[in-house]
């Protein structure tokens, strides 16, 4: 498969780490102004879009930006620091508001800058966040310092699961152009099993091993490389075709009258 092929050179080349920071947004270790400028203003324009009247205790860079994990597919993840228990006490409640108000903002506001997506996140000031490298583009200072520490890794550990992955997305896609609405009830529950199987794995592979578990290298290179968007797709167009009609199957017979 071309593709496998591909991503194990990527693997081979890159080790998943580089040895530097991103040279288009850091100096060493000093963040550039005028990205930081931009940053600031558009974390300003998301916090007056949710209209909540709570002060805003840090706006800060983290995720592969801020690390020696950045590849061309990394976003610019910025995280928007408030106290969800002054909005409401049901801190739960809040995350989910606005969770959802981010992310229809960053579906209507897509910025991108030196290549490379922004994406904006409210975040509870009391929430534990784990990162290995977190800038406050607030103060302009390093919060959590990352630390240059490249791992071991064996890409046909995950080529093999990728592979397997990208066979089942596959095929499902094709059952689906071939399903009708009987079959497309089980191929819907396949979608979300599989989509579950890809989530909880990752996330399991985070909290034993880290971002470099080989269930996250393999979800990062599913996501990618579209795979993940595909098989979103594929669960949203078996969905469809349970309950949608054949166009024009009431439409009525406009030469009945001749």
């Amino acid at each position: 498969m071309k593709y496998l092929h591909e991503y194990t050179r990527f693997i081979t080349e890159n080790e998943f780490y580089q040895n530097g920071l991103h040279p288009s947004f850091w100096k060493g270790e000093t963040f550039d102004p005028s990205t930081r400028t931009k940053l600031l203003q558009i974390a300003t324009d998301f916090y007056t879009d949710l209209k909540i009247e709570v002060p805003i205790e840090d706006i800060q860079l983290t995720g592969s930006i801020a690390n020696y994990t950045w590849t061309k597919y990394s976003d610019l993840d910025i995280h928007l620091l408030l106290d969800f228990s002054n909005i409401n006490e049901d801190s739960d409640l809040v995350k989910k508001g606005l969770d959802g108000q981010r992310f229809i903002w960053n579906l209507r506001h897509p910025v991108v800058i030196k290549d490379h997506d922004v994406e904006l996140y409210a975040q509870d000031i009391n929430e534990q966040h784990t990162a290995s490298g977190l800038y406050s583009l607030l103060k302009g200072e390093w919060l959590v310092k990352p630390k240059w520490n490249p791992p071991t890794i064996d890409p046909r550990d995950v080529s093999r699961k990728v592979e397997s992955f990208i066979t089942e997305i596959e095929e499902i896609e094709k059952l689906i152009t071939q399903a009708d609405s009987s079959d497309s009830r089980g191929l819907n529950d396949r979608v979300k099993v599989l989509k579950d199987k890809i989530m909880k794995a990752r996330k399991e592979g985070l909290s034993e091993t880290g971002e470099f578990s080989i269930e996250n290298l393999v979800f990062k290179n599913l996501r990618n490389n579209g795979w993940i968007e595909r098989l979103i797709d594929a669960g949203s167009n078996s969905y469809s075709s349970i309950y949608s009609e054949p166009k024009n199957a009431d439409k009525p017979n406009e030469t009945s009258n001749f």
